[in-house]
């Protein structure tokens, strides 16, 4: 055999080995693309549906506690700012004469 034979030879199964790995990618990009049709069948199905009522459900809640903790905080500074308020309206701040 020649070096012509032997370059021929492996032509030949570079490109056998190109088209293998093709369709190897295309086998696992197939079964990949099917696997997410059927995710998203299931999702729009059941899903997404059932993780929204939760959502809603966490969200209830997170407004509930969160105002039970903070309503008595917005009370107290409430009333500091109206007692701050009114003694500011009977004892008003002295203003400090303009220094140069």
């Amino acid at each position: 055999m020649t070096l012509s034979d032997w370059r021929d030879i492996s032509l030949i199964l570079l490109a056998l080995e190109g088209v293998v790995i093709l369709l190897i990618y295309g086998v696992i990009l197939y079964y990949a693309w099917k696997g997410l049709r059927i995710a998203y069948r299931w999702l729009q199905g059941m899903g997404l549906p059932q993780s929204r009522r939760y959502a809603a459900l966490m969200k209830g809640y997170a407004t509930r506690y969160s105002q039970k903790i903070v309503r008595p905080l917005i009370a107290a500074e409430a009333a500091y700012d109206q007692a701050t308020g009114v003694i500011r309206a009977i004892f008003p701040p002295h203003k400090q004469p303009h220094q140069e």
